[in-house]
């Protein structure tokens, strides 16, 4: 039996498909309870299909199943690895054009070439190595699975978050709904008066006639949306230490998910409502996926066409003029924020026993600027890639993102059974910039707040994001949750 299993790893190129398989697996090991199963195996089957797609035209270019597994190989970990490999060359060689793509895809291109022709013109097939890679890859997919396994079994899995020690079971507080609503990337007034040179206090008096308070000094703790969202609902900085031992995004991700103010909620028996680009556990993101679930991105981020995607896709097809690609994904933001913002003005009007907890995050004011001040559309040329920077449109989107704002506000009011809690407020400040700005400007939001009582003695005029809730939480949940010091992390985009 041992003989043949020898015989068989020195015969077969097994580590053509072992190698996908251990991407995956990995990718969910180190991203445990946030790439579910079914979708996990979906993406196996799609690069071991890919695999496949290569590995047999290129027999028939050799003649040789050994070496066209060499060759899919080759192909296959370059996708799966080159994040990491490009990453690498840009810390050697920073600002360098040795980093560039510009370098490094046409230099690939040419190493693949000379591989291919190599491995052609070879005579022998590797026997020895090919048995050694199948090892490896057997070995490395056990080590995978056995720590999967203790993950599953509970020994490491996720817990329930601590409430700072100073919160308290409130028996007899009242329990109004909680309306979290986060308008990406608005820009505080002070930014918007020194950047933009634009005063916004007409929409902000409009807030304040509902009964709201306005944080005017207020900004966020981080400079790009996960990050941000992370602190401010677990209502404190993020723990940078815990990136040694997971991915700095898996960790925000399961801040985000399993946050402190989601836990105090649910002791209260609030019920959730997820309207966001995020999931949680038994509420996944609303928002519409592309052909893989949005949730296999924790794996797929570093790949050759995932970077490709995020980073030079958009200059691809617009050099090729594939049209459809591009209104599809100009438009794509567009239609998720009608949704979002629908779902959202129905929520009052659902029956539930229990008080509900909302949270909706709309990409608005965020780039792509749709509409004028008048709801006009914008022409389909100005909301193409390299025009984040137009700050005349940001600026029109802006009040038009006021009007439907405050249309949001007066249904959420108006339909609610009762006052509730509502938090309006920017996840963090405008980024795109023409030229150098004091980094400060990062970070100065919207921040604003409507409680039942309208007591808002408890509220400082330069809040930030992590102490937001925890004011809050003082006010309407008599609590007596310490404040953290002001602190603002400029982060790497994630």
């Amino acid at each position: 039996m041992k003989d043949n299993l020898v015989i068989f790893l020195k015969r077969y190129p097994c580590f053509v498909f072992l190698l996908p398989v251990f991407f995956v697996l990995h990718g969910c090991t180190e991203n445990y309870d946030f790439v579910p199963f079914k979708d996990a195996v979906l993406l196996t089957g799609l690069y071991i299909l890919v695999s496949s797609a290569i590995l047999v035209p290129a027999y028939f270019i050799y003649r040789n199943w050994h070496k066209a597994a060499w060759l899919t190989f080759a192909l296959m970990a370059f996708h799966f690895f080159f994040g990491s490999m490009h990453d690498g060359l840009r810390k050697l060689f920073p600002q360098s054009f040795l980093s560039t793509y510009s370098f490094v895809i046409p230099a690939s291109f040419c190493l693949f070439f000379i591989f291919a022709f190599l491995l052609k013109k070879r005579k022998k097939t590797f026997v020895l190595l090919l048995y050694y890679f199948n090892i490896v890859f057997l070995l490395l997919i056990t080590i995978d699975m056995v720590s999967l396994l203790i993950k599953i079994t509970g020994k490491t899995r996720i817990s329930t978050p601590s409430l700072p020690k100073e919160a308290t079971p409130c028996t007899d507080c009242p329990t109004p709904d909680f309306y979290f609503i986060i308008a990406d990337e608005y820009a505080g007034n002070t930014e918007l008066k020194d950047i933009f040179l634009f005063d916004n206090t007409a929409f902000l008096t409009l807030l304040q006639q509902q009964g709201f308070h306005v944080i005017e000094h207020s900004k966020s703790n981080y400079n790009y949306t996960p990050y941000s969202i992370a602190s401010t609902l677990n209502m404190d900085y993020l723990d940078l230490t815990r990136t040694e031992k997971q991915p700095l995004l898996a960790y925000t991700y399961e801040t985000i998910q399993n946050n402190q103010l989601l836990h105090f909620l649910e002791q209260h028996k609030y019920r959730f409502y997820n309207y966001t680009h995020f999931d949680f556990p038994g509420q996944p993101a609303q928002t519409a996926e592309t052909f893989l679930p949005s949730k296999t991105k924790l794996i797929t981020s570093q790949t050759f066409l995932s970077r490709m995607e995020k980073e030079i896709s958009y200059h691809l097809i617009t050099t090729l003029k594939w049209e459809k690609e591009i209104r599809k994904s100009v438009y794509f933001t567009k239609k998720n924020n009608e949704l979002l913002y629908q779902l959202t003005i129905k929520a009052p009007a659902l029956k539930t026993k229990e008080p509900k907890f909302v949270v909706t995050h709309l990409m608005m004011p965020h780039y792509p600027y749709y509409f004028d001040k008048n709801g006009n559309e914008f022409p389909f040329e100005k909301l193409t890639e390299g025009n984040q920077n137009n700050y005349n449109n940001y600026i029109e989107y802006l009040q038009y993102s006021n009007k439907r704002l405050l249309e949001l506000i007066a249904q959420i009011l108006k339909n609610s059974s009762s006052p509730p809690v509502i938090i309006l407020m920017g996840d963090h400040g405008f980024r795109h910039f023409k030229g150098p700005v004091d980094t400060k400007y990062y970070f100065y939001n919207l921040s604003t707040v409507y409680l039942p009582g309208q007591n808002y003695s408890s509220f400082s005029d330069s809040l930030t994001n992590v102490n937001l809730i925890r004011t809050v939480l003082n006010s309407t949940f008599r609590q007596q949750l310490p404040y953290l010091k002001d602190t603002a992390f400029i982060m790497d985009n994630p």
